[in-house]
């Protein structure tokens, strides 16, 4: 039995700090991080494949939506 207790927060924290990776495009270089364990891997590389259908439905329906182009320029302005 594990002499160690996992929180929460931690876990919260470890996993956010995967998608914030993810999300930044630095999926290829955390699945090398994450080897040693190949569900997580098999995860990391399914989140940056989403990521990447996300990023071409979002280019797509900005050409086709004006509305939809102006409030997700909006709303990048603000994240960043």
């Amino acid at each position: 039995m594990p002499k160690y207790i996992v929180k929460e927060g931690i876990l919260d924290k470890f996993l956010g700090g995967i998608f914030g990776a993810i999300g930044k495009g630095k999926g290829k270089k955390l699945a090398k991080a994450l080897i040693k364990d190949p569900e997580l891997l098999q995860y990391a590389k399914e989140a940056e494949a989403s990521r990447e259908k996300m990023k071409k439905h979002i280019e797509k329906r900005k050409k086709v939506d004006p509305d939809f182009a102006k409030e997700y320029d909006r709303l990048a302005a603000q994240i960043k």
